[in-house]
Formats: structure tokens, sequence, C-alpha cells
């Protein structure tokens, strides 16, 4: 009776309800297996994000007073989110468990367009159990949003594929990838992919494709996508001043930063994830097999996608843990393909006129995939299940209580673990919300600018924690504190406080 009424229902809205029931699942079942309230920080990187998010609220300038090494604008979906939601760092995770969950459920719909339902549960579920993601999948971390619009645009681009003529599709793909470059550049690799895609990518020959840009006008189509993209990518980068090289490119590709970071290589970092991903690599690698075996030349998207991340990863320093998510979602789409055999051989039979050895060979290759999945399934409890990532979390909110206690006299906090003061709901400096390791040793945060800004801004309290020796160091910076602050006592005693004098 239900489903007789759901296809009375317009389609559209009946998609929208499903996209509704889905989110509302993802929220309801995520925080059952990580402890989004309990955990105090997931990485280092949740505290520069919800820093910058916080002094955006308060009106400081992006790039000009915040000093931001990528682009800004989930800082200002962050900021705009505490607005609606209050300000704290579990509305911060919802907000990425949100993205999150928009790119499962389209990563869904993609490979549904293409293989059918289970094919597509195989490749979501493939990549919500892939190494990582999970916890990534809460982490306030900008990793995530910006694949989610990746995949969205993606989505947008295929069904723009199917209505040809419905330039919107083809406007809003664009408009959603230049979104993803605004958060984090995991994306600008595909855009040469995207254009072939465009251009039929699964043809091959070259007469072929010299037709369908003349009958299709598909050079039209490519230039208006570029220009899209081009266009609203530049009108945020002015909104946001965005324009920064220093920040937005010489931090992460000068020569200085592969130098400091030799041993953060793809190899290195990469190869420990796809190792415990084995399951994850058979499969992808039999979906290569039956890609080719089939003739499935769509494919080629994601087989492009993995080959070039993994290329440009394996050649770029540093590389980080949360950098395997551009390689687990096209692993996870190939293994879709990998399900397939298994899922044709209980569909419709093949004509009695196949020979035995035809048929012998489905029966093995279905097999195979048979198995592979059922390997998958059996993996996916240890893999899901993840063990608590918690330490005893009690001295930390302990040194929150601390900074509180002071509250109503500060103004700003001098720190390198901004998750404290952002706990605590203080301040920290625009100039250093931003006090990361690879910031310190590629030398764009020198002593200098720290001296700076405890002059400058005389903040009431620090706190020191990872790169206390590197404050240290600089004796200008050692004798101002002691000058004009006094150390104080820690629950935790991994971290160093001070309070200026006076309070």
């Amino acid at each position: 009776m239900l489903a007789k009424k759901l296809k009375v229902i317009d389609p559209r809205i009946r998609y929208c309800l499903l996209l509704l029931l889905f989110l509302f699942l993802a929220i309801v079942i995520v925080p059952l297996i990580i402890p989004m309230q309990e955990e105090f920080e997931f990485n280092t990187d949740e505290g520069i994000e919800l820093m910058r998010a916080f002094l955006y609220l308060k009106g400081f300038s992006p790039h000009i007073e915040i000093w931001s090494d990528h682009p800004f604008l989930f800082s200002a979906l962050l900021s705009f989110w505490f607005k609606l939601v209050g300000q704290s760092v579990f509305s911060g995770r919802l907000l990425t468990l949100l993205f999150s969950a928009l790119l499962i459920w389209f990563f869904y719909e993609i490979i549904r367009i293409y293989l059918g339902h289970i094919p597509a549960f195989v490749g979501a579920l493939s990549l919500a159990a892939s190494q990582g993601f999970i916890r990534y999948s809460v982490a306030v971390m900008i990793g995530v949003p910006s694949l989610s619009l990746v995949i969205i645009s993606i989505y947008l681009l295929i069904k723009y594929k199917q209505k040809r003529h419905n330039l919107l599709l083809l406007i809003a793909s664009a408009v959603f990838l230049a979104l993803s470059l605004q958060i984090k550049f995991f994306a600008v690799f595909l855009i040469p992919i995207i254009v072939l895609f465009l251009i039929d990518f699964e043809d091959f020959h070259v007469n072929t494709i010299v037709h369908e840009l003349k009958q299709k006008k598909i050079y039209t189509n490519v230039f208006f996508y570029l220009a899209t993209l081009v266009i609203v990518f530049c009108l945020i980068s002015l909104l946001f001043n965005a324009l920064s090289q220093e920040q937005l490119v010489g931090t992460h590709f000068s020569q200085e930063t592969r130098q400091v970071f030799q041993n953060k290589n793809g190899l290195n970092v990469l190869g420990k994830f796809a190792i415990k991903d084995w399951d994850l690599l058979l499969m992808a690698g039999f979906g290569v097999l039956i890609i080719f075996l089939q003739q499935r030349w769509k494919a080629l998207f994601p087989l492009a996608w993995l080959g070039t991340a993994t290329f440009l990863l394996l050649n770029h320093k540093p590389v980080w843990t949360h950098h395997y998510l551009v390689i687990s979602i096209p692993l996870a789409w190939l293994a879709a393909y990998g399900s397939l055999p298994f899922v044709q051989f209980f569909q419709k039979q093949t004509s009695s006129s196949q020979n035995s050895q035809f048929q012998s060979q489905k029966i093995l290759i279905a097999t195979i995939s048979g198995i592979l999945i059922i390997i998958m399934l059996t993996r996916l409890k240890p893999k899901i299940d993840v063990p608590s990532i918690q330490r005893d979390q009690s001295a930390d909110f302990a040194v929150v209580n601390v900074l509180s206690e002071y509250k109503k006299q500060t103004q700003w906090v001098f720190t390198d673990a901004p998750i404290y003061a952002f706990y605590a709901n203080l301040l920290v400096p625009p100039e250093i919300a931003v006090f990361s390791y690879k910031r310190v040793k590629t030398g764009q945060l020198p002593h200098e600018v720290l001296y700076n800004v405890l002059r400058d801004y005389r903040p009431e309290q620090i706190l020191l924690s990872r790169m206390k020796g590197f404050v240290y160091a600089n004796s200008q910076i050692s004798n101002y504190i002691q000058e004009n602050y006094s150390k104080q006592d820690l629950p935790n005693e991994k971290l160093d406080y001070y309070l200026l004098k006076g309070i």
C-alpha cells in the first residue's frame, strides 16, 4: 500500500524524501560508532577549522586578518552553521557528518545509474568502510566536505549527459566543482578528466570523437563548463580575499615544504592505509578486469581518477592520512564493478545457444565476485566498528575549565592548540589561528610574527602544546613571557600555561 502511494508522488519529491530519510538515518547511526561528543579532538586540524570559523563569525577578514593556507568557504559555511544551530564542537562535527552523508548518497546514485542498486550498495558500503572514512566523516576538517561537492558535481554531470539539452545541469555541475575547490584543492586534477568525459570519455576511436565533437558541439559545452567554473571560482576568491599566493600556494608546493616533509610521502602514508584495505584493493582490481572484459568504457572515469590521483600523491609532499580519501573513492567505485558478475548471474539467464565453455567462464567469474563480496562483508564489522581512539579526556576538558575561569578577564589566548580556546569560547589572535607544524617548518610563521602577536595583542592567557619548543627557542619571546606572565599548574602536564600578571 505504501509502495503504491510512493509511486503516485512526483519522482522529484520522492527523491527528496528518500534523501532526507537517508540523512536522518546517517545522523542517527554514525554517532553510535564514533564518539562525536566524547572525543576531545579527532585531529589537530579540527581546532584550526573551528577557530577560523569563530574568528570569521566575530567579523575578522579571511586571508587579510585571518591567516589561512586553504580557501575559506568551509570556514564561512561553518560560521553560518554556528548561527543556525549554535556554536560548539559537536555542531561543527554534525555539519561534516551531513556532508559525509551527501557524499555517500550521491556516490550511491552515480553507481546506481550505471550498474543498478546492488552494485551501488556494494560501492557505497566499500567507501563507508574504507580506512579512515568513518573517522573523517565526523571530524571538523575540509577533506570530506570538498569531496562531497565533487561527487555531487559528477552526479549532475552524468545527469546532464543523460539529458544533453539541460544546460542547467551543466551549470550546476560546474558551480559545485568550483565550490569544492574553494574548500580544498583536492579535485583540481579532475578537471581534464571531466573535459574528456564531456567529449564522451567512453569513445576511443579518433574518427568517432571528431564526429561527436561536430555533431554535439562539444567544444561549446566544454568552454561553457570551464567558463562557469572559472567565473564562480574567481568570484568566491574575491569575496574571501583568497588571492594570496603565499598563503594558498607557497605553503603547499614550495621547495622548502618538500624538503621538510621528506618522510611524509605518498608511498609511506597511503601504503599503510592501502594494506589495511586489502579487501577493497582486491575487489577494485577485479572490477578493473570486469570493465575490460565487458567493455564498460564509462568506468574509465574512476579508473582515470584513481591513476591520476595515485601518481600525483606519490610525487607530492607532504601526504597526510586524510589524502587517502582521494584514493578510496575511485577504489570503491571500481569495487562496485567487481560485484557486477555475481549480480548478473542471478538476473536474466543467458540464452541456451551459448556454449558450455562460455557458461563455465561465467560461473567462475561470478563465483570469484561472490567470494570477494563475502570477504568484504566479513571484514565490515572490524573496519567500521572503530575501537576507541580516545585516551583519557578528563585532563583536556579540565584545561578548558581553567581557561574558562578567567573568561571575563580574557580577550585573547595565545596558543598553538586552538581547540582548547574554542571549547572555552575564547579567541586566538587571527594571525596564529593556523599555528601548524607545516607553517612553522616552512618558515611561514617566523618568531618575529609570534613576538609581534604577543606584544600587540597582549593576550591574557598563554597555552603551549606541540610547538612550545619552537616558541621557547627564541630568547626574545621567552624573556617577554617570563617578564609579563606567571606560569600556572595544569591538570595536563604536557601543556604549559601562563597567566598575565595582574589578573
